[in-house]
């Protein structure tokens, strides 16, 4: 009998120290995402346009709370996801502007993660997250990572609750783009190709869709990508460009883009698309001052406590 109690002492002790230490990283990594808060604007998109944005600086300048929901790898259809999350999240009726990441590579699947699911076992507690990760793996996997919630947690995602503890959204890309490697690269055929792929232009209209219904103005924000990459296949490029044109109206969506005076500026990139310390400086300058106009324009209230 005395060997059966430890047992179970020993698996209850196990278990609130497994969910203690889940607790810990969670609370850090909604820090982080700005999950934990009321925010009025939120940036959804995935590395491309987390390094181009100064969370705390844009709060500093507007005035506003910013969420930054970006990660790493994620396609059109996990953002979505990510959308859908934030937006059942409790105390989201402050948001009032999305500012969505786009690129033109946003629709061609090869490149990303076939696995992305797995970067938001994390937050598989929230229904929705539960739902999107019980469709996209096996039972014994699914279970797994429910159960235990330790792991639930890879050794790269560690770095984003501890960032979110300390209150650090800074950009650490030191270093330059190499042009021409970039254009060697290019010759022998070793960047991405831009695609159109059905599955994630529906599940980016039905972001869009999902906004509108919501009643939040959403700014599609093409950040910058090096000019010798966007002249790759112009044919195409010039194809998205105006498919994301076509997507803008007078009213709730509109499209920032940022690559024709920017792309050529390669002192502002760490690889052909990201950018460095000095590129955020730069890009998250722009955004701000477009934004602050922006509010001139339309009326939003501004009466948010920044944290």
């Amino acid at each position: 009998m005395k060997r059966i109690i430890s047992i179970v002492l020993f698996i209850v002790l196990l278990t609130c120290l497994d969910r203690g230490i889940g607790y810990g990283i969670n609370e850090g990594l909604n820090r982080y995402f700005g999950l934990n808060q009321n925010a009025d604007i939120l940036f959804i998109g995935h590395s491309h346009l987390m390094l181009a944005v100064d969370k705390r600086l844009f709060e500093h300048k507007t005035a506003m709370t910013v969420s930054k929901y970006c990660r790493e790898g994620v396609n059109v259809s996990d953002r979505y996801i990510m959308l859908k999350q934030f937006l059942s999240l409790p105390d989201k009726d402050s948001l009032k502007v999305v500012f969505y990441g786009v690129d033109q590579f946003m629709f061609t699947g090869k490149g990303l993660s076939k696995n992305s699911y797995k970067l938001f076992y994390p937050f598989m507690d929230n229904p929705t997250m539960d739902t999107y990760i019980r469709k996209s793996t096996d039972r014994y996997d699914y279970w797994l990572h429910k159960l235990v919630c330790c792991t639930r947690y890879s050794d790269a995602l560690l770095n984003s609750p501890i960032r979110g503890w300390m209150h650090n959204w800074s950009n650490y890309k030191i270093g330059n783009l190499n042009v021409d490697a970039l254009q060697e690269q290019i010759k022998r055929g070793e960047q991405r190709h831009i695609q159109f792929e059905q599955d994630l232009i529906d599940d980016f209209e039905k972001t869009l869709e999902l906004l509108k219904q919501k009643g939040i103005t959403t700014i599609l924000v093409n950040t910058p990508i090096a000019k010798v990459l966007n002249e790759y296949e112009p044919m195409k490029y010039k194809k998205f460009i105006e498919y994301i044109q076509s997507k803008t109206d007078s009213s709730s969506v509109y499209f920032w883009d940022l690559n024709p005076k920017y792309a050529d500026k390669y002192e502002l990139f760490y690889d052909p698309i990201h950018l460095n310390i000095k590129g955020q400086q730069v890009i998250n300058d722009v955004l701000i001052n477009k934004f602050l106009v922006f509010l001139k324009n339309h009326d939003f209230s501004r009466n948010s406590s920044i944290q």
